[in-house]
């Protein structure tokens, strides 16, 4: 098998409802698709994807420097092309606009050695279990209370028993306010994660957690920025609440520090911004080998396999507003039933994008100028 040609797309995809937190508000996120073909016939389908800004750098990486270095190529040679992306791509930066494009490139790669070998991602990588949990998560700092609670009864209502919301308001008697009233809904047996979006320092977020803690928090997601590998070690230190990061962490060697920092409980690490699958297994063994859990971020219908063949994944993350499924932007959807999902057994992951509704969204330079897109609400 050899890879022969190509094509890419980009996209912007509504999400199914906006999205607010402490430090951004989102209305739709941009996706680069790329399909490699084969001289077998298989096409193998992968992607990546941004909140806003960003995706036409992507698929210009993609197009002009990644894909050629695939063309030709045999995808069963997946370790060395992976290495010969980041490894070239390198002097322009390790991580970030880098391993966002090498993912669309590598789940490609990944979906036609499926396909060769007639199997299922999820048992290409292991083949631990049949199905994953999951957990229901919100970008919700923007509702009021009466919404905020209507999302959650949708959470509890597809068997989620852990959920995640936003905290951020200026006065954190608000942010407790919030948290009391979802804890009287959802009782003392469902877990309630918070999510900071980078919004304080160390000292600030230790002074309001001894506040928030009332709600029994389950985990605080990115409490300060992630550059501030200390302040996370400080926090740690200091809350009684288990800290997680990792969707602003971009490649194994950033994690191994974290890791041997102690700055973290779990870490949430994206397919899509670490370079893909080939570097995501990486970084989840290097997890295990510290028997730290991994809760990964986004990509619900990807993460079926890698959670069904990586014992240390703990929970998927059922994000309201930006699934495939939910956007109904690919053919066969990934249902949440009693809060767990269970990968295609189709060859290769099993995701087909449908063409003709993504079209609807395709994206080109004239339009990405006219639409310039906004995220951050804190500067």
């Amino acid at each position: 098998m050899k890879i022969i040609d190509f094509e890419s797309g980009l996209y912007r995809v509504p999400l199914t409802e906006n999205w607010g937190s402490s430090t951004y508000a989102f209305s739709s996120l941009e996706f680069v698709i790329v399909w490699l073909k084969t001289d077998t016939g298989h096409t193998g389908t992968g992607w990546t994807f941004s909140t806003g800004n960003g995706g036409s750098a992507f698929k210009n990486l993609i197009d002009h420097y990644l894909v050629p270095k695939v063309l030709g190529e045999d995808p069963l040679e997946n370790e060395r092309l992976w290495q010969r992306m980041w490894l070239e791509s390198h002097d322009i930066g390790s991580a970030g606009v880098t391993t966002h494009a090498i993912a669309a490139v590598d789940i490609a790669l990944w979906d036609l050695i499926g396909q060769a070998l007639n199997q299922p991602l999820y048992r290409l990588l292991g083949g631990y279990r049949r199905s994953v949990k999951g957990y229901g998560s919100g970008v919700n700092l923007h509702l009021g209370i009466e919404d905020l609670l209507a999302q959650i009864e949708g959470f509890l209502s597809l068997g989620y028993r852990t959920i995640k919301m936003k905290i951020g308001k200026e006065d954190v008697y608000e942010d407790l306010q919030r948290l009391m009233a979802v804890r009287e809904l959802v009782g003392p047996r469902v877990n309630i994660a918070v999510d900071a979006n980078k919004k304080w320092h160390s000292g600030e977020i230790c002074r309001r957690m001894d506040i928030l803690n009332q709600a029994n928090i389950y985990w605080l997601e990115e409490p300060i920025i992630s550059d501030d590998i200390s302040g996370h070690q400080s926090v740690r230190q200091k809350c009684v609440v288990p800290v997680a990061v990792g969707e602003s962490i971009y490649t194994k060697h950033q994690f191994a520090h974290w890791i041997k920092m102690d700055a973290c409980d779990y870490i949430q690490p994206d397919v899509h911004r670490v370079g893909g699958i080939t570097e995501f297994v990486k970084i989840a063994r290097l997890a295990e080998s510290h028997n730290i859990p991994v809760i990964p971020h986004f990509g619900m219908e990807l993460i079926a396999h890698l959670g069904c063949a990586l014992p240390n994944i703990e929970m998927f993350e059922g994000l309201k507003g930006a699934g495939l499924s939910e956007m109904g932007i690919i053919s066969e959807p990934c249902l949440v039933v009693n809060g767990a999902i269970s990968p295609s057994d189709r060859p290769g992951h099993g995701i087909t994008f449908d063409r003709r509704i993504i079209q609807r969204y395709v994206m080109d330079d004239i339009r990405l100028r006219n639409q310039q897109i906004t995220t951050r609400t804190d500067v």
